[in-house]
């Protein structure tokens, strides 16, 4: 293919099938790009140059009659144009525009697609976006396919606004828009200009920068430059759609996985500073450039890029598996919201366990939920507590394998940083309900329920921490009672109110509901046939002697409870 300005319409010629390489991320636009595509056609004067951009493409394989053009940048363009190109010679020809030849040109021609999507995306492209598949929304298996197919619904609705005539001018607006574009012969041709260049609409994320940066230097540094670019770019194949599957069942980002990467595989947290991890990616090209400013480390370089970008492959496979094992314990220590100092200790849990059914993973997930529970979350020691991240970081780096060790070090963790005694004094504080935060107390509090559902009431079934919407904490004498009875002291507000024993989980708009009423009409009218079991057996700490819910009621609950909790988070059982 000749390098040059050409037209859309001689960009694609009708023997050229373009082809997104596995190495290329898959398709990420969204709104707002769709907005800038539209709103860049509706502002260009008919019969003035509009330039679309510059295309760098690769000469591949021929199949049959066919040249195959990878696309090398510029594939969400090209990818968005061919979406709205379909669509608008649909709309055309419901006008009675015949469109058979532009349709060959930019859609299909013969019984040939005239693009093809990463691997995982092409047939969910062909049927539904190109075609009309009737269960289109149901079939979605990637990110990228719902945005794909967000796509097609956006520019249906834009089309759907649009005249004859306003279709006739878009249709030849792209036609005589001029693109710009620069043809490669090998790999290592097209990794030296994507090195400098952007995809125009959507900047490059951290794991393209890393990608593009990783093939430029080595083909900087390798004899063997085009074998090793192969190597690179299959890798990020794998890479890329191991994210995209990740994405499904876990809410993360890529630059979250590159950080946890650096920290578990390249760093040394005996010599580091933490705070330059939130710089991984330019700690990695410092290390990169640093081998390649002499050619007597090209080889060491090389190894580097190498060895880099495998390991990186293996631990975004690692996130997926991540993303599959999300039950039980692990999906506890999401549920409180601070996993993200854990990251590096489940992945290299994960990586080394060939336990049957990942029963090593999910005991180590379970110290990793204790020291959330206990030490972040009942002693409260801080997140950014240094000599706590050290340790744990520590552990990850220098794991191979040993589970015992691993098991050994988290525990000695707790029993340094929350103790037994520690937890149990915080749990019987008589301010224990405004010390904790609001997640944690209803975290304890949804444990103590289905605790109540196993043991007390086996016909009941769990229940998931987001069955019910909204939860919150009550408060069974309320803060600000209707009735104030002789033992209601200040004696009692300072030591009992706010204690264990004298709150519950609730539903929201319930406790709302409850207002500030006393326990009696509180239980006729709600804890008595609540949904939750905790609620429905406070009943059974009713002082017999005094036949009302008061500071011996609160007091013998209050032990129920934190003999629970002891036994829940109880790390030496583990």
């Amino acid at each position: 293919m000749e390098n040059g300005q050409k037209s859309i319409s001689d960009l694609f010629e009708s023997r050229r099938i373009f082809n997104i390489p596995n190495y290329q991320r898959a398709y990420a636009w969204e709104k707002k790009q769709l907005h800038d595509f539209i709103s860049d056609l509706d502002n260009q004067s008919l019969g003035k140059d509009y330039f679309f951009g510059t295309i760098l493409l690769q000469v591949s394989d021929s199949e049959g009659h066919f040249k195959i053009i990878n696309i090398v940048d510029g594939q969400q363009r090209i990818t968005t144009l061919t979406i709205f190109i379909r669509l608008l010679l649909d709309r055309l020809e419901s006008f009675g525009d015949d469109v058979s030849i532009l349709r060959e040109t930019y859609v299909k021609y013969r019984n040939e697609y005239k693009l093809r999507v990463l691997e995982y995306d092409q047939e969910f492209f062909r049927t539904c976006i190109l075609e009309d598949s009737d269960n289109a929304k149901t079939v979605i298996e990637t990110p990228s396919q719902r945005r794909l197919l967000e796509a097609k619904s956006f520019f249906i609705e834009e089309l759907k606004k649009r005249t004859f005539e306003n279709l006739r001018e878009l249709r030849e607006k792209i036609e005589n828009a001029k693109v710009l574009t620069y043809s490669v012969v090998n790999n290592a041709e097209a990794t030296l200009i994507f090195e400098t260049t952007n995809d125009r609409g959507k900047p490059l994320t951290s794991l393209e920068k890393i990608k593009s940066f990783l093939m430029y230097k080595v083909y900087v540094a390798a004899s063997d430059p085009e074998r090793y670019l192969k190597i690179i770019q299959n890798r990020f194949g794998e890479i890329y759609k191991n994210y995209e599957e990740t994405l499904e069942n876990l809410n993360t980002d890529e630059d979250f996985i590159l950080r946890n990467h650096y920290i578990t595989f390249e760093s040394n947290i005996n010599t580091d500073n933490i705070k330059d991890y939130a710089y991984h990616l330019l700690l990695v090209k410092e290390k990169v450039n640093s081998l390649t400013l002499s050619s007597t480390t090209f080889n060491d370089a090389t190894q580097f890029i190498d060895n880099y970008s495998s390991n990186l492959k293996d631990t975004f496979t690692i996130f997926n598996g991540l993303s599959k094992l999300n039950k039980g314990n692990l999906l506890n220590l999401f549920y409180l919201r601070r996993s993200t100092n854990f990251f590096p200790i489940l992945i290299v849990s994960l990586k080394y366990d060939n336990s049957q059914e990942n029963y090593n993973f999910y005991k180590i997930s379970k110290l990793l939920e204790i020291i959330s529970f206990r030490v972040y979350g009942i002693r409260k020691r801080k997140l950014s507590n240094t000599v706590i991240l050290k340790r744990l970081y520590e552990f990850a780096q220098n794991f191979r394998g040993d589970f015992d060790t691993l098991s050994s070090d988290l525990k000695d963790l707790i029993a340094e940083f929350c103790s037994d005694r520690e937890f149990q004094s915080r749990l019987h504080s008589p301010n224990f309900y405004e010390d904790i935060q609001n997640n944690d107390l209803n975290y304890l509090f949804w444990h103590y329920e289905n605790y109540l559902r196993q043991t007390e009431y086996p016909e009941d079934g769990n229940i998931g921490f987001r069955k019910y919407k909204s939860l919150s904490i009550e408060h069974i004498i309320p803060q600000f009672s209707r009735e104030t009875l002789l033992w209601m002291d200040d004696i009692f507000r300072r030591e009992h109110i706010h204690s264990i024993g004298n709150i519950t989980l609730d539903i929201s708009w319930e406790n709302s509901a409850k207002s500030n009423m006393g326990f009696d009409n509180k239980y006729k009218y709600f804890y008595k046939d609540s949904k939750f079991r905790s609620q429905q057996e406070l009943f059974r700490f009713v002082n017999p002697d005094t036949e009302e819910w008061d500071i011996k009621s609160i007091c013998n609950r209050q032990e129920k409870i934190v003999k629970f909790a002891m036994r829940n988070w109880d790390y030496k059982s583990v």
